[in-house]
């Protein structure tokens, strides 16, 4: 038994994290501010739209408001960013009609699908954690309505043997968000 335990202390030590990336444009092409886009005046809608289980809901959207928050504190293509507290994606056209009724030029809808950690055991000692982020992206021209861009966003950060909870989300959702705005990781 204690050569069981030696073993599984080594291979956790020798565990390597991975990262998966996926990002399907569904309108326009990433990164949001890519040459020439200018958004204007800004306001950023985080929603959610969370699977029936889903535990922690206030949790988990308070997380990713403060990573919208500071992922989009120094947005390049934006003259000015307001963003507005989390709400279901259920209230996305009253979120697009309060952009344009205070004077936005863009609204920017960020539905979050996944914020959390995820654990996947094999018997007998395989086991890995991930942070899995996944949200689109979508900025419409607050004045018509017209959709500009949209993203489908989805980052996986962990692997076997890896210890992930919930502390990490904050910054693995900020990172994502800094990969479809500027098309590179937050630095």
């Amino acid at each position: 038994m204690k050569r069981f335990g030696l073993s599984l202390v080594a291979l956790t030590l020798t565990s390597c994290s991975t990262t998966e990336r996926t990002s399907a444009p569904l309108l326009g092409a990433p990164p949001l501010c890519s040459a020439g886009v200018r958004l204007g005046d800004v306001q950023v809608a985080p929603l959610t739209h969370w699977r029936p289980d889903q535990k922690e809901k206030e949790a988990r959207a308070e997380i990713a408001r403060k990573a919208i928050e500071a992922a989009f504190r120094s947005t390049p293509c934006a003259q000015s960013v307001k963003v507005l507290p989390a709400a279901p994606d259920t209230e996305a056209a009253a979120k697009i009609a309060q952009a344009k009724s205070e004077g936005a030029e863009t609204a920017v809808l960020i539905t979050v699908h996944e914020l959390g950690p995820i654990l996947n055991l094999s018997i007998p000692v395989l086991w890995s954690t991930w942070s899995d982020v996944k949200f689109d992206l979508e900025a419409v021209d607050a004045a018509t309505g017209e959709a500009k861009f949209r993203v489908e966003h989805h980052r996986k950060v962990g692997g076997a043997f890896q210890l992930r909870g919930v502390g990490p989300l904050q910054g693995e959702m900020e990172t994502a968000l800094h990969e479809v705005i500027t098309g590179a990781p937050a630095k």
